[in-house]
């Protein structure tokens, strides 16, 4: 046998039905979505639960001795973190700044405005 016939033989895959595994891969992520909706919770449940989250977070922060502390903006519904001195306790660094907040609320004020014009 020479090397060009034996090198020319064409060699098959094996054929993998993919639809089967696919069709499964969707209907987990629709499990998934309604489990969601009916775990979603009001916006009242929510704010507590974001109150505890945080108040776990800077707990934490205390047991590593950092100077790290995290708060929750209302009005935009944002995190924000806050880099202290231990020893005076004033805020070195605010993320985001004070002024991005303020900016992010205004926006958002007047966005709503321009909705509530048009609707």
């Amino acid at each position: 046998m020479d090397v060009f016939s034996a090198t020319n033989k064409q060699v098959t895959q094996p054929t993998i039905d993919t639809s089967m595994h696919t069709r499964r891969s969707v209907e987990k992520v629709e499990q998934n979505a309604d489990v969601n909706k009916k775990q979603s919770l009001n916006p009242k449940d929510m704010k507590l639960k974001l109150d505890n989250t945080i108040k776990h977070l800077n707990e934490h922060m205390k047991s590593l001795d950092t100077n790290i502390k995290f708060g929750f903006n209302d009005k935009i519904d944002i995190m924000f973190v806050n880099v202290i001195e231990k020893s005076t306790g004033k805020v070195i660094r605010k993320i985001p700044t004070e002024e991005a907040m303020k900016l992010s609320e205004k926006m958002k004020e007047i966005v709503g405005m321009i909705f509530d014009k048009k609707g």
